[in-house]
């Protein structure tokens, strides 16, 4: 009889030990296909998110090279201005010139009127000529009026031409001045159109940032309430087979212990993108040095100073502080230097989306997946993590 009762007691025991084990398993499972399922999804707005910030990234690069369009328009507007000023101080000088010019002949004929005294031929160089008291004097006098005549006939040319040279390049830059004027009207159009879709791009970007953020705030909910199953299940477990072999407390332990690193893996799935921050560490040489310096300066477009950057003057300003002359856009950018690879990126190479000569977006890797840039108009110069925001090449100067 007491054989039969420990029998039976160990055969409960045993049984009780075997559904705390399935109800873990079972548990496992369906934290798994929570995981899974919630993994899809957080992968899912990741791509939506790289779209948005891909679209946001291509409409600012427009914008931008509008923006410089537009700054090179106004330049070239005022320096033909100041070409019309200097080429309407040259005219008046040459007005001015021949004025005088015709005041100093105007004199040598008085001059020549008194020495004459009364007009025979109503010429005053003839009269001049025809006054002379010898032949000698004759001769003399003619050579003097052919001197006379051929330097006014010369100067006054020369005049006429220097005023009407001065007249046909102003009305050149006036010319030039109008068209820069219109193109500068046009490009001013089209960037307030950009202006509207970039808006857009933005609010897209930051719908897609706030589903990401709901989605982390969700993952963190979970691996919370896994951490929560795992100890009921593990104290079940332990309250049935308190009595049972070691090696069934073993197993526990290792369904424990699989259970603790799927929810650390969960964690660290949804770690957010890289702050940016003015001590972080950086490699890579000059250029992503200067770059760290600007960190928090904020997106401007067509900016090229630390007072606002736009993706390309970042890039710009902190090569030629490190004594490199780079192109000013993202497009020209591109085309320096080797090609390389995202799989094969170094610390102090230039990263890119888009193409090789059509790049819309720069950054600078910095190693551990991680890069400086200026992201968007209302954002600051940060490090990114590729996760986010993946570059397409590299290109190594």
């Amino acid at each position: 009889m007491r054989l039969r009762q420990l029998v039976t007691g160990a055969i409960t025991v045993a049984t009780l030990a075997g559904v705390g084990v399935s109800g873990v398993a079972a548990t496992t499972v369906r934290a798994a296909d929570d995981k899974s399922s919630l993994q899809a999804k957080n992968d899912d707005l990741m791509k939506q998110l790289q779209a948005a910030n891909d679209k946001s990234a291509k409409l600012s690069n427009d914008v931008s090279n509008k923006v410089l369009a537009i700054q090179k328009a106004e330049a070239e507007i005022k320096d033909t201005q100041a070409k019309i000023t200097d080429l309407d101080g040259q005219l008046t000088k040459a007005n001015q010139e021949a004025s005088q010019r015709k005041n100093n002949l105007k004199d040598q004929l008085i001059s020549l009127q008194k020495r004459v005294g009364n007009s025979v031929t109503g010429n005053v160089y003839f009269d001049f000529i025809l006054n002379s008291s010898s032949l000698t004097d004759l001769v003399g006098r003619s050579f003097t009026v052919s001197k006379l005549s051929q330097a006014s006939t010369e100067a006054l040319q020369a005049v006429k031409d220097s005023e009407a040279k001065v007249k046909d390049l102003k009305a050149n830059q006036e010319a030039k001045q109008k068209s820069l004027v219109a193109t500068k009207a046009q490009l001013e159009s089209d960037k307030a159109k950009i202006d509207s879709l970039k808006a857009d791009a933005d609010e897209a970007a930051a719908e897609a940032q706030k589903l990401i953020d709901a989605n982390k705030d969700k993952l963190a909910e979970l691996a919370a309430e896994e951490a929560a199953k795992t100890a009921a299940a593990q104290k079940a477990v332990s309250d049935a087979a308190s009595t049972t072999s070691t090696s069934t407390a073993s197993s526990t332990s290792t369904v424990s212990a699989s259970n603790n690193a799927s929810s650390t893996s969960v964690t660290s799935s949804t770690a957010p993108a890289s702050a940016g921050s003015s001590k972080v560490s950086v490699s890579g040489g000059g250029i992503a040095s200067n770059a760290a310096k600007y960190i928090g300066v904020p997106y401007v477009y067509g900016g090229t100073s630390p007072s606002g950057f736009d993706c390309s003057g970042l890039i710009y300003y902190a090569a030629k502080e490190a004594g490199v002359n780079l192109p000013r856009t993202s497009q020209a950018q591109s085309t320096l230097g080797s090609y390389v690879a995202v799989s094969d990126l170094q610390a102090g190479d230039l990263v890119f989306w888009g193409g090789v000569g059509s790049a819309y977006h720069v950054g600078i890797y910095i190693g551990n997946g991680q890069y400086i840039h200026a992201p968007a108009p209302g954002q600051n110069v940060t490090v990114q993590s590729m996760a986010y925001f993946a570059p397409e090449f590299g290109r190594r100067l």
